[in-house]
Parts: C-alpha cells; sequence; structure tokens
C-alpha cells in the first residue's frame, strides 16, 4: 500500500462509524453514539497524521489531540474544543468501569449538540486532506 492507499483506508473505515453513530443515536444509545463519533475522528485523524509524516503507520494512540500534535493541522478554538470532549468518550466506550459516569453526561441533547459540532469538524478534517 502507497501513502494514498493509507489514507483512503483510513477515510472509508471512518464513513461507516459515522453512520454508525447515527444509527446509534437514533436507537437511544448515546453513550455507545459518542464512542463512534469520536472514532470518526480519531480516524481522520490518522489520515491526516500519515499525510504529514513521512511513514503511514500513525501511532498508536486514541487521543485525537496527541495525533494533531504531528500534522499540519491548526483548527479554531471551537473544533481544539470538540476534540477535547469527543476524547472523553473514548475509553466509555471500551471500558464498562469508565462508562457508568458517562451515562447521566450523554443526554439526548447533549449527544445531538456533540454530534453536530462533530460534523463541523469531520467536514473540517475531510476538507483539508
Amino acid at each position: 500500500m502507497n501513502k494514498q492507499d493509507h489514507i483512503k483506508h483510513w477515510v472509508e473505515t471512518c464513513q461507516e462509524d459515522w453512520l454508525s453513530a447515527h444509527d446509534l443515536f437514533q436507537t437511544k444509545r448515546f453513550l455507545q453514539c459518542l464512542f463512534f463519533a469520536h472514532l470518526t475522528i480519531e480516524k481522520l485523524s490518522k489520515a491526516h497524521w500519515v499525510k504529514d509524516n513521512s511513514t503511514d503507520i500513525p501511532p498508536r494512540t486514541h487521543n485525537i489531540l496527541r495525533l494533531w500534535q504531528d500534522t499540519h493541522l491548526q483548527p479554531s478554538a471551537d473544533l481544539e474544543n470538540t476534540a477535547v470532549e469527543l476524547n472523553n468518550f473514548q475509553m466509555d466506550g471500551r471500558y464498562q468501569d469508565y462508562q457508568r459516569a458517562s451515562y447521566q453526561r450523554a443526554t439526548e441533547a447533549f449527544t445531538r449538540a456533540l454530534l453536530d459540532d462533530t460534523d463541523k469538524l469531520r467536514q473540517w478534517l475531510l476538507s483539508n486532506l
């Protein structure tokens, strides 16, 4: 695989995750929805990491901001705040003990607002690839 193939892989797989996030929202599984929203942005961030670095294998991290450190991305404060918020949900979807603390936060209104912000971030990342 060449660099473009690696980038294409991250973009294509994030599209499935974005659809899953919306399906989970429709079924009122808000914590899981936010986990997939995070995964969408994580994968797009990995595509950017591959684009901006000499190797094609991004670091094994789920931290969006950490991935951005090694890219040319310059997000606005609003976009960066969305990434910070999404980072809170990457652990919650993976580990049960983290989930309990987040269920109360992941209301329908909160999730809808964060999904809207995530879509703005997603579109910005796609437009800069």
